[in-house]
């Protein structure tokens, strides 16, 4: 009997890629989107650290303040002259007028003060970022 006569006994010798492509950007996708979560404001601030810390929920405000006296809300730069303004553009339509505030623990404690009036101007709750200390 000749062996290459259509003999059927050999085993299939070719892998089939397209289930572990599929899966692979399935993966990605998932990877993707996890890690957009992970850093949300982008500015790096040393926040101060409290004993004491609760976990908030996501707000839909936040606003930002650096060392350099840069403001930013929900990680857009902004001006200390726009920023009343913009928080209430924010805060239309939310249940929880809240607002969470990210203040670099090098900042003078009138810029802080001066930025939680300005939260306060605007009828919100203020929510302290904190680090929780370990």
């Amino acid at each position: 009997m000749d062996h290459n006569s259509g003999d059927d006994d050999e085993p299939i010798a070719a892998i089939n890629f397209i289930p572990m492509i599929d899966i692979s950007l399935v993966l990605l996708i998932i990877f993707m989107v996890a890690t957009t979560f992970v850093n949300v404001t982008g500015i790096d601030l040393k926040l101060p650290k409290a004993s004491t810390s609760k976990s908030a929920e996501a707000k839909t405000v936040s606003v930002q303040l650096n060392v350099q006296k840069d403001l930013y809300l929900n990680g857009e730069k902004t001006t200390w002259e726009a920023i009343k303004g913009g928080i209430e553009g924010k805060l239309v339509g939310t249940k929880d007028r809240a607002v969470v505030i990210n203040i670099d623990r090098g900042v003078d404690y009138g810029s802080a003060v001066k930025l939680m009036d300005i939260v306060n101007q605007c009828n919100a709750a203020i929510v302290l970022a904190t680090e929780v200390d370990k």
